[in-house]
């Protein structure tokens, strides 16, 4: 999900060039792969991309659907699973407001995709269509990373490397670089993209804006909003604490 007001990166324009930025690895769908196993089908996921979770899934044979707004993202993921032979459901939908008409024993959004919920109405929309969809005796999970104050604090004139990739037409190297700048008052990091092509000059490629979720905040977040946690994990399934980069939840309906 991106801000259609603001000029969208190449990240989101295509699909192809996301993955080649954010290949992931075989293990990366592996904790949402033993939630599907625990808790059982059907899955849903949300934000979906461009289907590096939502295609394992499948082909282990669960029985998968992805929302996802961004077009682009959509059109890979569904080229995608059809390359690989497997049956996803893919939807294009807002996941502040979708209807599937059925529930769903396990719903999760994956890859720090909560930070595209920019304000607390957005948060409050998608967590009343996942409670809407969700089992009664399904769970909810989803991931963020743990915000750090060197990134918080970060100069905006400071434009930094985040990722590289090669052109698979022309060979070139790209790089892509940022400038971050945090608004405290709505915890939102404004992010001005550049792309570089080769020896070429950095050009600006567009903006990304992210909310940033700090731990205390999300979980009392969750829970006025009718979540209870039922695990909160660091990396590895660790529990989570103060060493802790990643947050993990997953979360059953508060009764």
């Amino acid at each position: 999900m991106t801000d259609s007001s603001a000029v969208v990166s190449s990240i989101y324009r295509s699909g192809k060039v996301y993955d080649l930025l954010y290949p992931g690895s075989e293990a990366g769908p592996a904790f949402w792969l033993d939630l599907a196993q625990t808790y059982g089908d059907p899955v849903l996921e949300l934000m979906s991309g461009t289907g590096y979770i939502a295609i394992p899934l499948a082909r282990q044979g669960h029985d998968v659907t992805g929302v996802e707004l961004a077009e682009p993202m959509l059109a890979e993921a569904e080229r995608k699973s059809r390359a690989a032979g497997v049956a996803v459901t893919w939807v294009r939908g807002d996941a502040r407001a979708f209807d599937l008409g059925r529930q769903f024993k396990l719903i999760y959004l994956p890859s720090n995709s909560i930070c595209h919920l920019l304000t607390r109405e957005d948060l409050e929309a998608c967590l009343e269509t996942v409670a809407r969809h969700l089992h009664p005796e399904g769970r909810f999970a989803l991931n963020v990373f743990v915000p750090s104050l060197p990134m918080l604090i970060a100069s905006p004139e400071e434009e930094q490397e985040f990722g590289a990739y090669f052109d698979p037409e022309s060979g070139e190297q790209v790089v892509m670089t940022n400038r971050s700048s945090y608004d405290p008052a709505t915890q939102i990091t404004h992010n001005q993209l550049f792309r570089r092509v080769g020896a070429g000059p950095s050009e600006p490629d567009g903006q990304l804006a992210m909310r940033i979720y700090f731990p205390q905040e999300l979980d009392a977040l969750l829970w006025y909003n009718g979540f209870a946690i039922e695990h909160k994990y660091g990396e590895d399934r660790r529990p989570f604490d103060a060493q802790s980069g990643m947050q993990y939840y997953v979360l059953k309906l508060r009764d």
